[in-house]
């Protein structure tokens, strides 16, 4: 990931939230409205998880005005 985390496999939307200074509402309204891709591992109601090269891409996609 370009935007600051260290590199591991997923990162819960907290870390994404604590790392980049964006507020965990927002990257939260992102995921569930689906420009944040995440995943939320079988057997969990909650707790969504995010690929580093899945912010790179909604980070990207969010600065050219789309």
């Amino acid at each position: 990931m370009r935007y600051g985390l260290p590199r591991k496999p997923l990162y819960s939307v907290t870390e994404i939230s604590r790392v980049l200074g964006i507020k965990y509402a927002t990257l939260n309204a992102e995921v569930n409205a689906g420009r944040l891709k995440s995943h939320l591992p079988a057997g969990r109601r909650q707790g969504r998880l995010v690929r580093p090269e899945w912010v790179d891409a909604w980070i990207e996609a969010g600065t050219h005005g789309n």
